[in-house]
């Protein structure tokens, strides 16, 4: 095949030995044609030489890539991750969803035992809560301290 052939061309039919577009995926509904008259108006314009197996790849990755699917899953939680990617408020079935997700999430994740008095992380919870801090737990504090101290003298 020719560099140019498909500049010549004028149906919107790419050729038989590029790449073929898959067969499960539904028909595009902005306009396959229109984006290929697009492609091949650019390409004239700017004195490209393009094959019919670039253009269809082309035209492929701007189907999948660059122009927004009408038909995503609501209801669901990756339904309302992609509410929030485009900038739009989520429909009640996807909030739902996500937050039946991320309650089930938490569920799973379950709760860490808390550190016990004596320690470092024990000091920062007394004090994340506005306690004052039990005598071993402020120990614990100036041992990491002074540890803190030499570690950045040396």
């Amino acid at each position: 095949m020719t560099q140019t052939t498909v500049l010549e061309r004028t149906d919107a039919q790419p050729a038989s030995d590029g790449p073929a577009v898959s067969e499960n995926r539904p028909a595009a509904k902005y306009g396959r044609e229109q984006a290929l008259g697009a492609m091949l108006f650019a390409a004239r314009r700017m004195q490209l030489d393009v094959t019919d197996r670039q253009v269809v790849l082309l035209l492929d990755v701007a189907e999948r890539h660059l122009l927004p699917p009408d038909d995503f899953p609501h209801g669901t939680a990756r339904g309302y991750k992609r509410h929030r990617r485009r900038d739009e408020p989520a429909c009640d079935s996807c909030r739902e969803a996500y937050r039946l997700a991320a309650a089930e999430r938490r569920k799973r994740a379950g709760r860490r035992e808390p550190k016990p008095c004596g320690t470092e992380a024990a000091y920062h919870r007394h004090v994340r809560r506005w306690e004052t801090a039990c005598d071993p737990c402020r120990q614990a504090h100036r041992n990491a301290q002074r540890e803190r101290r030499k570690m950045a003298a040396a």
